[in-house]
This record gives C-alpha cells, structure tokens and sequence, in this order.
C-alpha cells in the first residue's frame, strides 16, 4: 500500500495562524493548498525569507482558497522563484487577488524604501520580498474555476457552492494518510480527515 499514501506536511498555518501553506504529495505530484504570507510579529515575518523545503519549480499545481494575503500573499515570491505551474482558484478569488498581490508588492517596496532611508535595516540595502511588478507578473497563472466544476490540478479538486475546497483523493478510498508538521513528526490518519481539515475553509 506503499504507493497509495499521500504525505501533508504543514509549510505553514501550523504554530501559528498565518503563512498558511499545506503541501500534498502523492505518487510523485505536488499539490500546494493555500500561499500564505507570514504576517504580524517580526519573528513570524521572518519566515517569509527561509526558503521553502520544497523547490518551487518541483510543484506541480497550487490551489487557493481564498485572496487573503496568510493564504496567497506568497505567490509572487513563489513563482519568482520558479514555480511555473496553475494557480486555480474561484473568479472571486483571482479578482480579488488582482488587487492585493500588486498592493502587497506596493508595500513591500515603500517598506524598504523606508528602511534604507533611515538608515534601520541590518541589510544594505533593505530589499523587498517581491516587487509590485512580480506580482503582476505572478497572476499571469491564476486560473478561474467555476463553482461544482471539476478541474485537473495535481489532484483532482472541485469547488462547492460554499465556496471551499474539497480535495478528493478517490483513490485513497480503503488507504490511510501520511500526514507531517514542520517538525517532521508523522501522524497517521483516516480519509475522513480531509472533510474535517478543508471543512475549516467556510
């Protein structure tokens, strides 16, 4: 039954209740849930510059549940990185996006401009974590998916009409889940986990 586990492993959303990022892997594919920012204290904004355990380029597909900056605030910083695969998510959610990724990367500029300006950063100079043009550029792979369409990501997902993201891995029907945090212990549950974890969306 080896080859039909799927390994989570929490990238972030774990510890704490931003930088959400949950990694799916199963028979050799990559699924990313959520592209969070790390926001609030300075010690959780740190995170945001540690590389992903993960290459970007290696990822197959991203699926975001909502714009929220904790749950796709990452993704010009992602595919600056490499990532060159789909970005699915609802209409709303690529509208939404539109607007706070190029904001975000707004910010992220006007803060380093501040910061080298002043003379506070221990870098020199202060850079930002992505621009506001790398997060144009990041939306060219959000792709719309309409509500009760089924779509091919890395695995197969539908959007419901509440508007969260079920994840159906219908081949782990009689299988059970490999499931990891950052701090690599393994967990293992059932199927039904994945009703109880992506329930959380709302």
């Amino acid at each position: 039954m080896q080859g039909m586990t799927a390994t989570i492993t929490f990238l972030g959303g774990a510890d704490t209740v931003t930088g959400s990022k949950y990694l799916i892997e199963h028979k050799g594919q990559r699924l990313l849930v959520d592209c969070g920012l790390f926001q609030g204290y300075k010690q959780l904004r740190l995170r945001n510059w540690s590389p992903l355990p993960v290459v970007p380029s290696q990822i197959d597909a991203v699926i975001l549940t909502h714009a929220h900056l904790d749950h796709s605030g990452y993704l010009p910083l992602l595919v600056k990185e490499g990532f060159r695969g789909r970005v699915h998510a609802t209409s709303g959610t690529c509208d939404l996006a539109a607007i706070l990724l190029p904001d975000s990367g707004h910010i992220q500029e006007e803060d380093a401009f501040f910061a080298n300006r002043h003379g506070f950063s221990k870098h020199a100079p202060a850079l930002p974590l992505y621009t506001k043009q790398e997060a144009i550029n990041s939306l060219k792979q959000l792709h719309a998916e309409h509500l009760g369409i089924k779509c091919k990501a890395a695995l197969q997902i539908s959007y419901t009409q509440h508007h969260r993201l079920l994840i159906e891995l219908l081949q782990l029907l009689l299988s059970r889940v490999s499931f990891t945090r950052n701090t690599r212990r393994q967990y293992v549950v059932y199927r039904r986990f994945f009703i109880i974890f992506f329930n959380t969306f709302k």
